[in-house]
């Protein structure tokens, strides 16, 4: 049964206009609330310098619908219970200096489910206290400040339970009832771990090769606090989602290379406003979505501020952001958070500290586009360099003659002395170089091959005008290498017809592809002098 409490016995239980926030839902993202709890837990623990026994175990019934978020703090006592679960809008947190401050964020759960139940007792001696929120009860928002505190009576059930089944020292919050229209995000224990991970006091994971240097940057004091969170099954701790190297969205790994770190002093050299650091890599592109780690990052008490693009603004082309990871740990206890946690509350230290954040960030973006700009190169040379392997093998296979063979050699060698003055030695690899240099040679040593195999069951007067037909179909051709492609379903189906292959005109040839299209006519002995050969491109 619950325990009847006189109203005259209690604090003083809201701030003024704050009910409301709370009957709405002030949270847009059912997960949020895990952050929320979390963070209470976080706090909890550093007030009383537990972080050796900082443990979190998460269960959640999918069945059942509901889910327990249990810490092993310090816990509170029935009084204590009272005085900081029961009021609304108020709490006894430092602005600054804690991650929650504003009395509202332990109710983000009456959004998503029928109840919210605190459990709680901070020694052996001591019973459990339980008080449950149901959020079908909560009423509109009262007029006067006393109606409201009789309001939120209404809303609660205040229980005394024996200890027998629960730790000595321990906070427990528990969704009851679980709304079906955020169950699927709530319940989801992948959506719940990818998101406990990312935005909550968890460490980095033990893959990630920046681990100790970013532990390093902090002095003892100012080292942020992590919180072991277990889900109920799991064996491993919940972990930050950095690994060994990024992945891409066509499957590339690519590996971390280098670290830097970031330092931002406060407006009046006092200390250090932020800290923190980012890890490049190659900069190949932009880093999907689901990988849940690219862009610089806000965190706070080592509580995510916003997301991906919380720093989106300071870029001079926000799409770079996408392609960097990095974290910035905001120190001054004067840049605070918003109400909800998508940036903060603006003022002289913010803008101190965006003002030393947008050099580092121009920073990135130059990285970014010079190493766009190094791969198009790149790219060009090796598109350059087997356009001109593809001449030289079209020019030595004997299906042009020789006029034709000797001008694609000269064409060849003028696109490889072009080539090698366009480039830089830093824009290719060693064995691009040495491609380059075999080809070079190749072309240069050139002579011209008698006919070959696939035109020896052909008249020797019909092989020259195949080979003037093919020497057009090189110069016509967006490529040596579609030209040979071109030629060689010519010679496949000039085989078919010597094979009798039976046509609809067997005297007539077409052959189409994306880039070219080739209509040939072939001619008997009798006519052959005057050959009517077409050829035409689109």
């Amino acid at each position: 049964m619950p325990d009847s409490l006189d109203i005259q016995e209690t604090p003083v239980l809201s701030g003024a206009g704050l009910l409301g926030l709370v009957t709405t839902g002030m949270y847009s993202d059912p997960l949020s609330m895990y952050r929320e709890y979390l963070q209470n837990a976080a706090d909890a623990i550093a007030a009383r310098e537990l972080v050796a026994t900082a443990r979190v175990t998460i269960t959640i019934d999918v069945s059942g619908r509901r889910v327990r978020i249990r810490d092993d703090g310090p816990g509170m006592s029935r009084k204590e219970a009272l005085e900081r679960l029961l009021p609304i809008g108020r709490s006894s947190k430092r602005i600054g200096a804690d991650r929650g401050f504003r009395g509202v964020g332990r109710l983000a759960g009456l959004a998503y489910a029928k109840t919210v139940s605190f459990s709680t007792r901070a020694c052996a001696e001591q019973s459990v206290t339980r008080i449950t929120w149901h959020s079908e009860r909560l009423p509109d928002l009262a007029s006067t400040e006393s109606e409201l505190d009789r309001a939120i009576l209404d809303c609660v059930d205040i229980e005394t339970l024996p200890g027998s089944d629960y730790p000595e020292h321990f906070f427990e919050v528990e969704l009851g009832d679980v709304a079906r229209h955020s169950a699927g995000l709530v319940l989801n224990r992948e959506a719940v771990r990818d998101y406990i991970g990312e935005v909550c006091p968890v460490p980095l994971g033990t893959e990630f090769p920046f681990t100790e240097r970013v532990e390093r940057l902090f002095a003892a004091e100012e080292l942020p606090l992590t919180l072991e969170v277990l889900l109920d099954g799991d064996s491993v701790p919940v972990e930050r989602p950095h690994g060994q190297a990024v992945q891409l969205s066509n499957n590339t790994e690519v590996p971390f290379t280098e670290f830097q770190e970031v330092r931002i002093p406060s407006v009046d050299d006092t200390g250090e406003a932020a800290i923190g650091w980012i890890a490049h890599s190659s900069y190949l592109g932009a880093i999907p979505r689901h990988g849940r780690l690219r862009g610089i990052r806000a965190r706070v008490g080592n509580i995510q501020i916003g997301g991906e693009a919380v720093f989106d603004d300071l870029f001079a082309e926000e799409r770079f952001n996408r392609w960097c990871v990095g974290e910035l740990h905001i120190l001054d206890s004067r840049i605070i958070p918003n109400a909800r946690r998508d940036y903060f509350e603006p003022g002289p230290h913010l803008r101190n500290l965006e003002n030393h954040l947008v050099p580092v960030l121009r920073h990135i973006s130059a990285l970014c586009r010079r190493e766009s700009a190094a791969r198009n190169r790149t790219r060009k040379v090796l598109t350059a360099l087997t356009n001109v392997e593809e001449l030289h093998a079209l020019a030595i296979s004997g299906l042009l003659t020789a006029e034709d063979s000797t001008r694609l050699v000269r064409e060849g060698l003028q696109q490889l002395q072009d080539l090698q003055e366009s480039i830089l030695q830093r824009d290719v690899e060693s064995g691009t170089l040495e491609r380059l240099e075999d080809a070079e040679s190749q072309l240069s040593s050139f002579s011209h091959r008698r006919v070959p195999p696939q035109l020896d069951d052909i008249s020797p007067s019909e092989v020259v005008i195949y080979q003037k037909v093919f020497g057009a179909l090189a110069t016509l051709a967006p490529s040596p290498g579609i030209a040979r492609n071109l030629i060689e379903l010519v010679m496949a189906k000039t085989s078919k017809n010597h094979q009798g292959t039976p046509e609809t005109d067997p005297d007539r040839i077409t052959i189409n592809n994306s880039k070219a299209a080739v209509t040939l006519r072939r001619h008997t002995a009798t006519n052959a002098e005057s050959p009517d050969t077409q050829s035409n491109s689109s």
